[in-house]
């Protein structure tokens, strides 16, 4: 009915036209009679096989309305992001404290202030660079992908030396059997100089390989499944040392060095999603992918402390947080689970390059820390530096699992190219 329709109007439009031509002008002489046409007139009339049926659309060149970054091939394409990252700041006893030299000879310290860490005895390291990239290639409907990223190693430290005025410096603990807190005074008035530097180190990277596959899109113009493997290693440490000096030459150095090592192996699953993004404009894209598997977990503590007297040297096994119990070795393995997600803003030069402006989330359920591997709690009883002790039989500091979560966000700016 509607080729019937269509050829109908056709021929009205046309004998319309036929019509509506002006009149010709009179010739001077009859013309000749001139027998119908057999053939018919040339047609402008676009043919029907030409005319765009009801529901559809002209549309211009092959590709002109297509959303080149979605998932079609076969196509190679590679991304590269500058990442400025975040992550939960690392906790740990007062490592560095600052004592009035007006109390220090009071058996109850007074007007301790720690230095270092912050008050609430959080290490931020503050803002990392880092940068991700990753290089796949589509098929129809299908498409495969690998990729990482890494943080630069960052450094937290302080150091702090005098001779005991205006304040002696000290390093906290709990000395087993006390109800409060202890300080150990590294410098203080009139008698010895010294000082502690403290250290904290982290760096963080990871790396992925994934298959796509085009899915059911929703409340989006086009969607793909991920499934994939996902790797996380987290590298960190901490070092204390605390050298005091004596007028008759003598010296004391006690050092703690604590170094854990997080690295999580599983599987993951999730999907990729975006919204506008022709071949040239603006568009947004949104990634989530989900993980479970086993985070390796391992922590090594060393401690020493060295007395030279008259030029000697002796040097025992245990600082301050590391000795007996908790010294050596730790591993085990725990499971976990990890979030990865990202939002961006993205923009589309022409088909093959996109510049992207966004946010990036990451977190694993269980990490162990250098500052959480520290016991608070210190028997000083038969530590040999310690001059006045707390009188005190339990077995500390003893080493504990104190695992914790890992939040790492910020903002990436990336470029892709594809071809």
């Amino acid at each position: 009915m509607r080729i019937v329709f269509l050829t109908a109007n056709l021929l009205l439009i046309t004998a319309g036209g036929a019509l509506a031509q002006p009149p010709q002008p009179p010739a001077t002489t009859p013309p000749a009679v001139t027998p119908p046409a057999t053939t018919p007139p040339v047609s402008l009339v676009t043919p029907l096989d030409q005319v765009p049926t009801l529901g559809e659309t002209a549309v211009g060149p092959a590709g002109s309305d297509t959303r080149p970054f979605d998932m079609s091939g076969p196509r190679l394409w590679a991304t590269g992001d500058y990442l400025l990252m975040w992550y939960t700041p690392m906790r740990t006893v007062p490592l560095i404290q600052s004592v009035p030299s007006a109390q220090v000879n009071n058996s109850t310290l007074s007007g301790v202030t720690t230095i270092f860490p912050d008050n609430n005895n959080h290490i931020n390291f503050g803002a990392f660079s880092g940068v991700r990239a990753s290089v796949g290639a589509n098929w129809d409907k299908f498409g495969v992908d690998v990729g990482g990223f890494v943080l630069e190693r960052q450094t937290q430290s302080a150091a702090v030396f005098n001779d005991g005025t205006p304040f002696a410096i000290a390093r906290g603990y709990t000395a087993a059997g006390a109800t409060a807190p202890t300080s150990l005074l590294v410098s203080f008035p009139g008698q010895y100089s010294g000082g502690v530097a403290a250290a904290a180190q982290s760096q963080l990277w990871g790396a992925e390989a994934n298959v796509r596959r085009a899915w059911y899109a929703f409340l989006s113009d086009s969607t793909d499944l991920i499934l994939g493997f996902r790797y996380i290693d987290l590298n960190e440490r901490l070092a204390i040392d605390s050298p005091s000096y004596f007028p008759n030459g003598n010296s004391l150095d006690v050092r703690d060095a604590i170094r854990t090592r997080n690295t999580f192996y599983g599987g993951q699953v999730g999907f990729a999603s975006r919204i506008g993004g022709t071949e040239r404009g603006l568009g947004f894209e949104f990634t989530t992918k989900s993980g479970l598997g086993g985070v390796a977990q391992r922590a090594e503590l060393v401690g020493s402390n060295t007395v030279v007297a008259a030029g000697v040297a002796d040097v025992q096994p245990g600082g301050l947080y590391v000795r007996g119990l908790n010294a050596g070795t730790f591993t085990r393995d725990k499971f976990a689970y990890m979030q990865d997600l990202g939002i961006r803003l993205t923009y589309n030069f022409n088909p093959w390059v996109q510049v992207s402006f966004g946010y990036s989330f990451l977190y694993l359920s269980s990490v162990m820390r250098p500052g959480k591997a520290i016991d608070p709690v210190v028997n000083d009883s038969n530590v040999r530096f310690v001059a006045n002790p707390t009188p005190s039989d339990l077995p500390r500091p003893a080493f504990a699992w104190r695992a914790e979560e890992l939040v790492v966000q910020g903002m990436t700016f990336g470029l892709r190219i594809q071809y």
